[in-house]
């Protein structure tokens, strides 16, 4: 009770901020340049007239939510830092070559320092795509592929966060043919942290590998929409062992985005493939976003899952007693705020699931938060 009352106050705390920005006129005009130059402390170095070293800059992002679920399981409140992220990131060789270097430092839960992102990635005239090596993440459905400074809800959905592949080392090449953009990547089946010594590449690689495969295309000149965009994500592991993908011979997204005006729509039509042990799974997550104004914006999300074994969401409903079952859905809605864009958000939302197994959840999260990035 006493986390959800501090839910309640940051929330009303965000409706106050957003009354008084919304009404600040040229202060509001202010506050934003101010901001602006705030972002640009990470920026180190820029010369494109040098070639050892044209950019350099600090990456960071830090993310704090509260949340507080009430179900007819026993109820679970938590106030963690979600995620806290440093590092840096580099252009080299001429501008031609980036190297990026990100490390966890805290996500609220066990084994926290550890390497997040770890590559070097050529981008030169010399090939007709793009190259990146090292520890990633490979590209698979709407809500996985999209940053967490980004996302637009507190937490993705109960289906991609069940199936999509956890960053790990491997190789990608990424580009663009005509008016389609491809990306084709082969991954190790461990993680980076998932194993003695740390190391990226070597010989401990008792997982085997899985491959990810991406099409899609932006046909928004030929639409009436200001965006639009589909994709189509395949990911194939025939490892069961594997930690980094998830025990499914294939895993498919066919996702959707649209743009027109204030209205926007996201929609991802997922299934995956199970082997021995692992049933078939189907759903569907329909995102759409209304913006009320240039820094306030409505969120909703759909969450439809069917198939054995679906997984509720781990860092709170399995907390409040939920177990897996073969049916899933839920109802987010939320309000975000942009203070600086994604760079910093106030979030507030509440989510409803409902889970078809032996005891039946069926329950409420109300989450609020405040997120950065740099």
């Amino acid at each position: 009770m006493k986390i959800f009352i501090c839910n309640l106050i940051s929330l009303s705390t965000s409706i106050a901020i957003l009354s008084f920005t919304s009404h600040a006129g040229e202060g509001a005009a202010s506050n934003s340049s101010t901001f602006e130059d705030l972002w640009d402390i990470p920026h180190l170095y820029n010369n494109s007239d040098t070639f050892w070293l044209t950019d350099l800059k600090l990456v960071g992002r830090y993310q704090w939510q509260m949340a507080d679920v009430s179900s007819d399981l026993p109820d679970y409140s938590t106030n963690e830092i979600r995620r806290m992220r440093l590092g840096s990131e580099a252009k080299i060789l001429g501008g031609d070559y980036k190297v990026k270097a990100a490390f966890n430092i805290d996500h609220g839960a066990g084994n926290n320092h550890y390497a997040e992102e770890l590559y070097i990635q050529y981008g030169g005239n010399a090939l007709p795509f793009k190259v990146t090596l090292g520890l990633q993440k490979p590209k698979w459905s709407y809500e996985s592929s999209t940053s967490s400074r980004k996302i637009l809800t507190f937490e993705r959905s109960q289906i991609v966060n069940q199936l999509a592949p956890k960053k790990t080392a491997g190789i990608n090449i990424s580009g663009v043919i005509d008016k389609y953009d491809y990306s084709l990547g082969v991954y190790r089946g461990d993680t980076i942290h998932s194993h003695k010594g740390g190391a990226i590449f070597g010989d401990h690689n008792e997982a085997g590998e899985f491959t990810a495969a991406s099409i899609g295309q932006d046909y928004s000149v030929s639409s009436s929409f200001d965006s639009a965009a589909w994709r189509l994500d395949w990911l194939h592991n025939t490892d069961a062992s594997s930690n980094a993908a998830q025990p499914y011979e294939n895993s498919l997204s066919l996702n959707h985005s649209l743009q027109k005006g204030a209205w926007g729509l996201h929609s991802d039509l997922i299934h995956a493939q199970g082997d021995a042990g692992n049933d078939d799974k189907t759903a569907i997550v329909i995102l759409p976003t209304f913006d009320l104004s240039d820094k306030l914006q409505v969120v909703a999300r759909y969450t439809l899952s069917d198939g054995d074994g679906l997984k509720p969401n781990k860092r709170y409903e399995q907390k409040a007693g939920a177990q897996s079952g073969d049916g899933y859905q839920s109802i987010y809605l939320g309000l975000n705020y942009y203070l600086n864009d994604h760079k910093l958000k106030i979030m507030g939302g509440i989510e409803y699931s409902d889970i078809d197994n032996g005891n039946d959840y069926d329950g409420y999260t109300i989450f609020s938060g405040l997120r950065f990035y740099f």
